[in-house]
């Protein structure tokens, strides 16, 4: 088997085995998909050799090295958040095990890994029961 096929499989069960989300009245899957994308996020564009900083407030405020950016959410659910800014382009945080792992800029159409630089206090238990 192919090594992208193996991860891909691999992905899957670990997806489908081991991944839940707890349904307890203290943890409701409606509670815990805000939460999901609210922190601040760092990405490297390697074209400027510039780091930028991703911001998702608890508003659903999308910020771009503390610029607000103009548009609204479109989707949001536990695996990615679509953004459409008022220029017609999408910004897409893909997620996986209840991280957000990438920025997908479809105005520049690249992807950026992000890594999560800050979250909000009143998010930190909550996410902290999903790792």
């Amino acid at each position: 088997m192919k090594p992208g096929k193996m991860q891909k499989l691999s992905l899957l069960l670990k997806k489908h085995l081991f991944n839940h989300i707890p349904t307890d009245a203290g943890h409701s899957p409606d509670a815990v998909l805000p939460s999901l994308y609210v922190g601040i996020w760092n990405f490297s564009d390697e074209l400027s050799h510039r780091t930028h900083q991703l911001e998702i407030t608890p508003a659903f405020d999308v910020l771009i090295d503390t610029r607000k950016l103009p548009g609204r959410i479109e989707h949001i659910d536990t695996k990615e958040l679509i953004f459409l800014d008022n220029y017609g382009y999408h910004l897409r945080i893909d997620a996986t095990d209840y991280q957000p792992i990438s920025l997908f800029d479809e105005a520049d159409n690249r992807v950026y890994p992000i890594s999560i630089t800050s979250l909000p206090e009143n998010c930190d238990d909550e996410k902290n029961t999903h790792e």
